[in-house]
């Protein structure tokens, strides 16, 4: 039997931080957000995730969207460091969300759910997330969407950039994802 050639992974330079001072600190970076973005209103999205266990590594995830986008199915690997690392992910938008989150239940078993509500700005290749998880407080992630030419070490020199002019400190950079934080209870 031949084998198909699979299409290769996404990438992108992840940083994420908590945004300390409760929501007048996050107010603070939603305006220095869209300054970056050219003075444009972020575009809110409720998510609701549910994690699944991911037996050979990484995250796997099924990230409810509401009507009219597309649930998406988005498996993910990344170092759990703090500061700019790659993330190697591959995502497919789900039209019944129900039903693979059953399935994915009972094959893989789930781990839990976390909501946010995301506030997302563009600057250039960039996606600039402030996000209000619920239970857990205020964040922020940048995702340096990379172009397949492009290296890590470019990557990252963007989201350095960036972190600086967000005011994103050393100290408040997360090694993890939202969803291990929120099982640790922080």
């Amino acid at each position: 039997m031949c084998e198909v050639a699979s299409p290769a992974d996404q990438r992108n330079v992840e940083v994420k931080a908590r945004i300390p001072g409760g929501a007048e600190g996050f107010e603070k970076r939603l305006f220095l957000a869209r300054k970056l973005s050219g003075g444009q209103d972020a575009q809110l999205i409720e998510q609701r995730d549910v994690f699944f266990e991911s037996p050979l590594g990484g995250r796997l995830k099924l990230r409810y969207l509401p009507a009219p986008s597309r649930s998406q199915l988005v498996y993910y690997d990344r170092p759990d460091v703090a500061g700019p690392k790659l993330s190697k992910f591959n995502k497919t938008e789900v039209d019944e969300p129900e039903v693979l989150e059953k399935i994915l239940r009972q094959s893989n078993g789930a781990l839990g759910v976390l909501a946010k509500r995301r506030h997302l700005f563009l600057h250039g290749q960039t996606r600039i997330h402030l996000d209000e998880v619920q239970d857990l407080g205020h964040f922020m992630e940048l995702e340096v969407c990379l172009r397949p030419e492009q290296t890590l070490q470019q990557g990252q020199t963007i989201a350095e950039e960036l972190s600086k002019e967000l005011g994103i400190q050393e100290e408040d950079l997360m090694t993890g994802s939202y969803f291990d934080a929120l099982r640790k209870g922080k």
